[in-house]
């Protein structure tokens, strides 16, 4: 199957874009966007962390967890055990809502009775009150002070040492109880006699308090009301007087009369304004409707009220016939015929006599207009007139009669005044308070804090919650490649292997592990890579393979002479390239000299059997870089090495090509067009992410297929963990019984030689 590019648009970075292969079919899947088909049959489904993940990001960074539990939980346990054990007492304290209108209670001291919740807030706000606490103080004994100020000697807030009400203020909690009229008065103190103490003082003093409050609310009003009769009785009196005098200086008894005469003129004049104001208002609004329609320049006849004239009327009948008569014979006769010449005359003299009857009609009215508007001028004014009088006669008569009313207001308002203030003195003596004490604060026999189960709790799921936490940021914080759902869901590469840690072996040991079976592990790794490009349809068939990585010393040249071998053991004729003409690594690693090789090819023409290292394992040609190049990048791009790698397809089954980092230079980019795929070489815990991912763009925009990624060097300890799904337990044991015979014989036949990184 061949490797597809999956376009969803032009540009590359929109989003749209997408690498996507996949061995033996599948549907594939993507990550960021970037998409491809997984290895084996069938499609698989986007990589997510499993439990698994999570456990082994956990198990990378325990420490972190550790510590924190450690720390919280030892503060935890601190703080219990060196807290002053206090102890809560609570009373209760029962709020009445009694019916004011049972006991006779006036509106005024009916709010001072629980009827809705937002009575019940306002008493619990009283028992939170400043004047509460203050009045519990004052009813402290000299002992009970003594006792409740003895824990907290020496201690001071922002102010200054710690004062009694400061202290009963902070430790006092009021707390209703749901769907009641309950309230339980509770207080914490260190000693637990103190504690039932200040609790039934709290009580107690909210009932007094509010018992003193609504005797002394009345008290007021009572005072009130009669300091208000008082002056109510004066206003009377002053009122009779000046009606007295009033009625000697203006003669009230002949009022009425003079006041009726005038009525009735009033009545008649008003009749006389109306039926001018209707005429006047009907012919103004006709008028104009004329004016609009003369300053619209539309037909006055349209009018109705112009229409229905006699005159108007018949003409507009006429016309309308002739018109029909013109209609009519139009069918039959030209302009020109006689009949034609009567009607259309007639027409005109017809229209001609209408607006002559139009205009009359208009003028008519307009005459009947100002006529109209000069006689609603003239009633108006002579009910100015007449209503002047009548006001003049009324203001004497408002007056006397407001001091009728006054009087009779003011006498009554006296007399109410008296009333209630009767009824006030008579519900002094039976005002009660509002709340009673249903249950009396005792001595608890247990302390309320510290509470030692919830502090170890929250202490043990505190520190849990904060360690995991911290797991968690310093794991997202850490963009290193190091895990297969880095590399397949971030990078977007399958996974073809994870080769781990080497230990105790040169640099010329490691590249050629697989021809020494130095470490069965590597051994079995590079042989499923094999195994993997082997059955993949991409890469059965590739010639040319590239190794790169992202930066140096990621073991890329480990890989590709281990690759090469592996191609070799499994009876493939296959040739080492060594392209990294800055860096050349291969030769050292296998011991070879490198005097001559790929750039004396290239350069001076030399015969390239000649540079070929011939059967330096059993189907294993090396070509050396032959010594370090000025310009790679001219050497790379050459038609002569163009040509040189055509030749060798011919000679070979493989070819595999070890290139410089792509981060550090872009040789390896100007290979790209010469190979059939790649190999992405990673270390693990070493690369970051982002660099990885946006390397990995640059070979995918190249249109060069990506077999996929190696995971390089990864530490033994976290191998099973990390990468349990690439190894079998069932042969850990079969490893494990050869590799110290192995690595106690290389280390006595090896010698140090220039670093290759595994």
């Amino acid at each position: 199957m061949k490797n597809d590019y999956i376009k969803g648009g032009g540009d590359p970075n929109s989003g749209g874009y997408g690498y996507g292969y996949g061995y033996s079919g599948g549907s594939g899947y993507s990550y960021g966007n970037y998409g491809y088909g997984g290895y084996g049959g069938g499609g698989e489904q986007a990589p997510q962390r499993s439990i698994k993940d999570y456990i082994l990001i956990f198990r990378e960074r325990i420490w972190w967890l550790i510590v924190s539990f450690f720390i919280i939980f030892s503060g935890s346990l601190l703080y219990t055990f060196n807290k002053t054990k206090v102890y809560t007492s609570v009373a209760v304290v029962r709020l009445l809502r009694d019916d004011p209108s049972a006991m006779g209670v006036s509106v005024e001291l009916a709010q001072n009775q629980i009827v809705g919740a937002e009575d019940l807030n306002t008493q619990i706000s009283l028992l939170q009150s400043g004047k509460i606490i203050q009045g519990v103080n004052r009813r402290m004994s000299d002992e009970q002070r003594k006792r409740f100020l003895l824990p907290y000697e020496g201690a001071f807030s922002f102010s200054g040492p710690l004062t009694p009400t400061e202290i009963l203020g902070k430790y006092r909690k009021i707390m209703p109880q749901r769907m009641s009229l309950m309230v339980n008065v509770a207080y914490t103190h260190p000693d637990a006699q103190i504690a039932a103490d200040v609790a039934n003082l709290f009580a107690q003093e909210f009932i007094n308090y509010n018992l003193s409050e609504n005797i002394d609310a009345s008290m007021v009003a009572v005072e009130g009301l009669r300091i208000r009769a008082d002056q109510q009785k004066e206003r009377v009196e002053e009122i009779e007087l000046k009606l007295a005098e009033y009625r000697e200086r203006h003669n009230a008894v002949s009022l009425d009369s003079q006041e009726n005469i005038a009525r009735e003129q009033l009545v008649t004049l008003n009749q006389i304004k109306l039926e001018s104001k209707n005429n006047y208002d009907q012919l103004d609004t006709k008028w104009n409707l004329i004016e609009t329609y003369k300053r619209e320049e539309r037909k006055l006849w349209q009018l109705t009220f112009v229409a229905e004239q006699s005159r108007v009327s018949r003409l507009l009948e006429s016309i309308s016939a002739t018109r029909i008569e013109i209609s009519s014979y139009s069918k039959r006769y030209r302009e020109k015929h006689p009949i034609m010449i009567q009607l259309l005359q007639t027409l005109q003299e017809s229209e001609i006599e209408l607006q002559e009857a139009v205009t009359n009609s208009v003028d008519k009215l307009y005459a009947s207009y100002i006529e109209a508007k000069s006689n609603f001028e003239l009633s108006s004014k002579r009910l100015a007139e007449k209503e002047s009088e009548l006001i003049a006669l009324s203001k004497t008569r408002v007056e006397y009669n407001t001091l009728l009313r006054d009087l009779d207001v003011q006498q009554s308002f006296f007399q109410a005044l008296n009333s209630r203030m009767t009824q006030e003195k008579a519900q002094v003596s039976l005002k009660e308070a509002n709340a009673r004490v249903v249950d009396d604060a005792f001595p608890p026999l247990r302390h309320s804090s510290p509470n030692i189960t919830v502090n170890l709790l929250v202490g043990v799921f505190g520190g849990l919650a904060v360690g995991g936490g911290l797991v968690f940021i310093v794991a997202f914080l850490d963009d290193r490649v190091k895990s297969a759902f880095d590399i397949e869901g971030t990078i977007g590469l399958p996974l073809l292997g994870v080769i781990p840690r080497i230990k105790k072996l040169d640099s010329s040991t490691k590249a050629q592990a697989v021809a020494a079976n130095v470490d069965r592990h590597v051994t079995e790794t590079f042989r499923s890579i094999h195994s993997s490009l082997k059955l993949n349809d991409e890469s059965k068939n590739a010639k040319v393979i590239l190794a790169t990585s992202t930066v140096p010393s990621e073991g890329k040249s480990f890989v590709s002479s281990n690759m090469a071998l592996t191609f070799a053991n499994h009876g493939e004729r296959t040739l080492l390239l060594d392209a990294d003409l800055r860096l050349p690594n291969i030769a050292s690693s296998l011991q070879l000299p490198n005097e001559f090789g790929l750039l004396d090819h290239i350069e001076q023409g030399s015969r390239l059997d000649d540079m070929i290292v011939s059967e330096v394992y059993p189907n294993l040609d090396v070509l050396p870089s032959g010594g370090k190049s000025k310009n790679p990048t001219q050497v790379l791009v050459s038609a002569q090495f163009e040509a040189m790698l055509a030749d060798l397809r011919d000679r070979y089954d493989r070819i595999v090509v070890d290139s410089p980092p792509l981060a550090a230079v872009s040789d390896a980019l100007n290979l790209l067009p010469f190979v059939d795929g790649i190999v992405y070489v990673i270390k693990f815990n070493t690369v970051k992410r982002k660099t990885a991912v946006a390397n990995v763009r640059r070979l995918w925009e190249s249109n060069t297929p990506v077999f996929g990624a190696i995971l390089n060097n990864i530490t033994t300890s976290l191998s099973s963990y990390y990468y349990s799904q690439y190894t079998d337990k069932a042969y850990q044991d079969y490893y494990i019984g050869q590799e110290d015979e192995m690595e106690d014989e290389l280390a006595a036949s090896t010698e140090p030689e220039e670093k290759v990184e595994s």
